[in-house]
């Protein structure tokens, strides 16, 4: 499933819509989500995150988040939600432009080092407000992802 919402008005309301499809796509293997320059905001993608969790069979997942209104309760609820797909293998975030911080930076840490199979990753974090411990976060979830190959 493909989904371009790129420099549209939805916000947390729609995203919330969305994260509540999600949860009955059991068997989906594949996602990619674009909401960038939209006026998604925390709630939003805390709704996305717990759509997500359901997602047990996905093994590749686009989102990106660049130039919303995600802070960090927004990425902590994504970085939980990855736990939850320990079947995935690629995966590609980008919240470039946001204002996620060094809170949101661990959350998304702690997630990945549940990702035991995981070959893929691409992370952006162009412009936001992660500074030396979100960095240092993220660097200790990477360094469980024993199966990483690029």
């Amino acid at each position: 499933i493909t989904m371009h919402f790129y420099e549209t008005k939805i916000g947390d309301a729609g995203a919330a819509a969305i994260g509540n499809g999600l949860q009955h796509l059991k068997a989906l293997q594949q996602i990619k989500m674009n909401f960038m320059n939209t006026q998604v905001g925390d709630d939003g993608a805390a709704a996305i995150g717990s759509g997500l969790e359901h997602l047990k069979a996905l093994q590749q997942i686009t989102m990106i988040f660049s130039g919303t209104k995600i802070g960090d309760g927004g990425a902590a609820a994504i970085g939980s939600s990855l736990q939850h797909l320990k079947a995935l293998l690629q995966i590609t975030m980008d919240f470039r432009d946001t204002q996620v911080g060094d809170d949101g930076a661990a959350a998304i840490g702690s997630g990945l080092e549940h990702l035991k199979a995981l070959q893929q990753i691409t992370m952006n974090f162009e412009d936001t407000k992660i500074g030396d411990p979100g960095a240092a976060a993220i660097g200790n979830g990477l360094q469980h992802l024993k199966a990483l190959q690029q």
